[in-house]
């Protein structure tokens, strides 16, 4: 019984602190050729995505990593305030930013005449623009998503301009959650005491 009553409370206490994802909305598939150089080195040749945006479902950090390009324009990618990833970054570079629950606040960017910004949750246009392709573990790290940007050039809709993976991780539980969870404990083992006291008088 003392089993059953520890389980369904710390049940309880940990449904609370649920871990935060990632998740794509407004999403529609589309697909595309040619996801050549650098990037197909380390993620493999990509052939289909998500169009759409990426949202937090709750507080936490939103981790970037750079993984290639393959473009004639100069790329690069941006959180809204803090931190840039370029094509002279080495391989791996990785930046990080907090964000709330909601639309993550990052962009792609290229200098084509005098450069045009596609922000996540806006300004996208297909094919320019960045799919949003599936998670994986590669040299680099485990990604929730590989981000796949097509920058202003017109001969092309490849989605390997500039490419990033990305993860979120969720923002530590708060110490209120850790009291509940010990006041818990506590009232278990007080009952479990004092049951196991009636039982000998």
């Amino acid at each position: 019984m003392k089993r059953i009553i520890f389980g369904v409370f710390l049940s309880a206490i940990l449904g609370t602190a649920q871990a935060g994802t990632l998740e794509v909305l407004n999403s529609s598939v589309i697909t595309f050729n040619n996801y050549d150089g650098q990037p197909e080195t380390i993620t493999g040749a990509e052939s289909s995505g998500l169009w759409g945006y990426l949202s937090a479902t709750s507080a936490g950090k939103f981790i970037a990593t750079y993984l290639g390009n393959e473009s004639a324009y100069v790329d690069k990618f941006s959180f809204g305030i803090g931190g840039t990833l370029l094509e002279s970054n080495s391989l791996g570079q990785t930046i990080s930013m907090s964000t709330g629950p909601g639309t993550v606040g990052f962009s792609f960017s290229d200098n084509s005449g005098g450069g045009h910004t596609f922000s996540n949750g806006q300004n996208q246009t297909i094919p320019l623009g960045f799919a949003i392709m599936k998670g994986q573990t590669n040299t680099y790290g485990t990604f929730d998503y590989i981000l796949g940007f097509n920058d202003s050039y017109t001969g092309d809709s490849d989605y390997d301009d500039f490419v990033v993976g990305v993860k979120f991780v969720s923002a530590v539980p708060e110490p209120r959650t850790y009291a509940m969870l010990l006041i818990g404990l506590g009232l278990v083992g007080f009952s479990a005491r004092r049951r196991k006291t009636d039982t000998v008088d």
